[in-house]
């Protein structure tokens, strides 16, 4: 398949050009992959004729580019970047012919963090059918995005939708153990302790580009099969909002009391996705795919 790639030089980005480097992904961000081999043009999300041109001849487009929750310090610019660069990509895609744009959202579409205190989810663990109620921008923005979306659907792209939980970097380890995180880091500790590997997200675009039976605008939560706190899920939330939160699925926490509070049923049965992370003593490890 000829591939785009929107941010494809950041974190996330690099794992998934890596994971779709047989197709030679053309690289479409502000600075130049890491990968030398990949086709680079330098393109602002918010220049819809420069977008245009660079997906001239693409049949996929694999859409991560933004300003990340960690960064997010700029509202104004979050928006405009993340809303408005996700619609000029859209729009860039109708344009220039794209059959599939792959759109990276976020579980912060949600709502469920510290952006919102006092409103617990309102069932374990999460899938993608749960209401989403966010109130800060950086949710927001994600949320426009995925409505931008499902209307460009409507117009006769193939859209497929990924949400990431919290994307476990190996510098973010200490963070993620309660430790000293990296310096200018914005983003406080996740209240789900949700999270995906991105060696395992990668593989979960990879794999949406790759979708053979695309039956219309669907949407994959991607989180690993625990989360990464060593209390048990259903107590440490509910203790930490002070109220009982509905289980759709007592077995699932009776059986691994520490399981993820975010379902990755979807993603494995359209996707043929397994995540391979597992969080154990404040370390990530990584097992074979089951």
């Amino acid at each position: 398949m000829n591939i785009a790639i929107t941010g494809g030089s950041g974190r996330l980005g690099r794992h998934v050009v890596h994971a779709l480097a047989a197709h030679r992904p053309r690289v479409l961000d502000l600075a130049p992959p890491a990968d030398p081999s990949a086709e680079f043009h330098p393109t602002d999300l918010r220049d819809l004729g420069a977008l245009t041109a660079a997906l001239q001849g693409i049949e996929v487009v694999v859409h991560l580019g933004g300003i990340d929750r960690s960064v997010a310090t700029d509202d104004a610019a979050t928006m405009q970047v993340n809303a408005l660069g996700t619609w000029n990509l859209f729009e860039a895609s109708r344009l220039a012919g794209v059959r599939r744009v792959v759109h990276c959202s976020s579980s912060s579409v949600t709502g469920i963090d510290q952006s919102n205190p006092t409103m617990p989810p309102g069932y374990l663990p999460l899938d993608e059918a749960h209401e989403c109620r966010p109130t800060d921008t950086y949710g927001l923005s994600k949320l426009c995005g995925e409505r931008i979306a499902e209307a460009y659907a409507r117009r006769g792209l193939e859209v497929v939708v990924l949400r990431p939980c919290f994307v476990a970097f190996p510098e973010l380890v200490d963070f993620m153990a309660g430790r000293t995180g990296p310096a200018g880091r914005a983003e406080p500790m996740p209240y789900l302790r949700a999270y995906v590997g991105p060696e395992d997200c990668a593989q979960a675009f990879a794999a949406a580009t790759a979708l053979s039976d695309y039956t219309g605008y669907e949407t994959f939560f991607l989180a690993a099969d625990d989360a990464f706190a060593e209390q048990p899920t259903v107590a440490r939330l509910e203790a930490l909002y002070g109220a009982r939160i509905p289980v759709r699925e007592p077995a699932l926490y009776a059986d691994a009391p520490q399981a993820s509070p975010v379902s990755n049923a979807r993603a494995r049965l359209r996707l043929g996705w397994r995540p391979t992370t597992r969080w154990s003593g404040g370390s990530l490890f990584t097992t074979p795919a089951a």
